[in-house]
């Protein structure tokens, strides 16, 4: 048995090694003031564009919860922010829109590049990362989000507007994890009929969860329809926290 001396000793040599060990600074993120705010990343050494909405209750000392939203084709961020805004809420969580996102962009795999860079200027909860794509944008997520194993895993919920299924298949849901898929269109809009209730069908059979809300609004993000995702956003983030507390 260790004596009462050798003890002491260790729990100096302890002691000394935590005193030694360097503290792990903290990230310092960018101060960013209320309302749309315009912003840069940079993306293989180039500037990306993005527009943001800083909501109430943002804070650079904690993690916020996040929705990308990706524009369709010919769109641009600050106008479809500007969509967006009315229904996700009166408390809505940041919403980024990304300028490079469609499909006419050649902007592969630039949602999660997007997002790396962005955690450089935000605190990002990395439990509640959402992305809402309409058109393009929502085809670019099939391809660049539901279809990667890999990707799956960093967002809470993916949501197709006017879209579905693009080139490739989804894989068989991740060990680690897979986001709610919602699918938002009209049956008798081509983009949305023709391809989504198979690749709904086609999720659900690997077992992921699929919402669907289908309208007759035709080829548009709808008011009804946007609103409800936005409302199980806002109940999911709250559960999170509420779980994180627990």
């Amino acid at each position: 048995m260790m004596g009462r001396f050798g003890l002491l000793v260790v729990l100096a040599a302890l002691a000394a090694l935590a005193v030694a060990a360097p503290k792990e600074k903290k990230k310092k993120f960018p101060r960013w003031k209320k309302g749309e705010q315009a912003g840069t990343v940079e993306i293989d050494g180039k500037p990306e564009n993005f527009v943001a909405l800083i909501p109430r209750g943002f804070s650079t000392k904690k993690p916020n919860p996040v929705v990308l939203l990706l524009h369709g084709n010919g769109g641009k961020a600050k106008s479809f922010l500007s969509w967006i805004k009315p229904m996700a809420g009166k408390r809505p969580p940041l919403l980024i829109s990304l300028e490079r996102c469609d499909n006419n962009q050649d902007a592969i795999g630039y949602v999660t590049k997007y997002l790396d860079q962005l955690g450089e200027q935000f605190f990002v909860d990395e439990n509640n990362v959402y992305a809402l794509g309409f058109s393009g944008g929502g085809f670019r997520l099939w391809d660049d989000i539901v279809c990667k194993a890999d990707v799956l895993p960093r967002f809470r919920g993916v949501v197709l507007v006017g879209c579905g299924k693009q080139s490739f298949s989804p894989p068989e849901k991740p060990e680690a994890g897979a986001p709610t898929i919602f699918f938002l269109g009209d049956p008798n809009d081509g983009n949305y009929g023709k391809s989504s209730p198979a690749a709904a069908d086609d999720l659900k059979s690997k077992g992921y969860e699929v919402v669907v809300h289908e309208h007759n609004g035709g080829h548009t993000v709808p008011r009804k329809e946007t609103k409800a995702v936005f409302e199980w956003i806002a109940k999911t983030i709250k559960a999170s926290k509420k779980k994180k507390r627990g």
